[in-house]
């Protein structure tokens, strides 16, 4: 990754989260699930049909932005979607098409994911730990921006 050493902190974390970015979308070319697709897969692997709307608020986006991925998705065979009876809403769900693609994925993604963990080694419990904390922060810190503060 090259001389991180003339770098700030905050510049050592912007490159090297790039540089994590980077791996993920090579990791996704090869099992060929876009990154919002499988982000839909992962939350019905619950099993469990949602509506557009507990989707959108589950995932934090916008009704819209959903109703577009869910459409891709469908469109790939992956999602389809159904009236229950005297629902106003419809429910999406994975198709057995979606599960496989899901599977496949989460394999390819998993391997990654585990040779990072294996280079942690015995950090394994620190890591998590502080990368959980970062997450978190990050995230509260990248929603309050959001929303003008």
């Amino acid at each position: 990754m090259g001389d991180l050493s003339r770098l700030t902190g905050r510049q050592q974390l912007a490159r090297l989260l790039a540089h994590a970015e980077r791996a993920r979308r090579t990791v996704e070319r090869v099992h060929d699930v876009p990154s919002a697709e499988l982000r839909l897969l992962w939350l019905l692997s619950d099993g469990r049909e949602r509506t557009l709307k507990e989707i959108s608020d589950e995932l934090a986006l916008e009704q819209s932005t959903v109703n577009r991925q869910v459409g891709a998705a469908e469109a790939r065979g992956h999602l389809s979607r159904h009236r229950a009876d005297g629902a106003p809403a419809q429910l999406i769900a994975r198709t057995p098409a979606g599960e496989e693609a899901f599977a496949r994925a989460s394999v390819i993604q998993l391997r990654a994911l585990d040779a990072g963990i294996s280079a942690v080694g015995d950090d394994y419990d620190l890591f998590f730990d502080t990368l959980e904390r970062f997450v978190t922060a990050y995230d509260a810190a990248a929603t309050e921006i959001e929303a003008g503060n």
